[in-house]
């Protein structure tokens, strides 16, 4: 696996992308995170703050699916967490920006961050389509089957990826 890293690392060397990160270290957005000593790890907060809600709230509607949490229906649950969740995602989106301009070489150049980018579309399409497809399934009167279970299983096991990837960003040579 390492050696399929570093000859991903080393594609990304040869694309645009050195010149978009070295173009971004220049803006002043990204001199005043550099000069500004508490801005990254303030900003590393937020971003964690954020995936603790996001996945929290993905764990609270799984296990109110599972039957081991909470009282209210499944609709109420799934409404009062997926907006929590689409709130985490944007301090996710805005903080992840933040970050890329404090640090452009290291995130941009860096195969975790491109993996986990991917996997963050794929989760937020998956999840979009699973949550909608539960809410139509309890809302028909319908009760939850084995393979919406074993959807919001993948769920969290993508998503426990996704943070894989990201707390190995600062661990792959660039």
């Amino acid at each position: 696996m390492g050696d399929l890293l570093f000859e991903f690392t080393e594609w990304l060397r040869t694309t645009q992308l050195v010149e978009l990160a070295l173009w971004i270290s220049d803006t002043s957005l990204s001199m005043w995170i550099v000069t500004h000593f508490w801005a990254i790890p303030i900003i590393q907060v937020f971003h964690i703050l954020a995936i603790a809600a996001s996945f929290a709230s993905i764990l609270m509607i799984n296990a109110r699916m599972f039957g081991i949490a909470g009282s209210s229906s499944m609709a109420d649950t799934a409404n009062r967490y997926i907006r929590v969740l689409w709130w985490a995602l944007v301090v996710l989106i805005i903080s992840g920006l933040l970050m890329i301009a404090g640090e452009p070489v290291r995130e941009l150049i860096n195969p975790f961050f491109w993996i986990k980018m991917v996997l963050v579309v794929f989760g937020i399409l998956i999840t979009i389509w699973f949550h909608k497809g539960v809410l139509k399934h309890v809302a028909a009167g319908r009760d939850i089957v084995a393979t919406d279970k074993a959807t919001a299983v993948f769920l969290v096991i993508l998503w426990m990826m996704i943070m894989y990837c990201g707390r190995f960003i600062a661990y792959a040579p660039v």
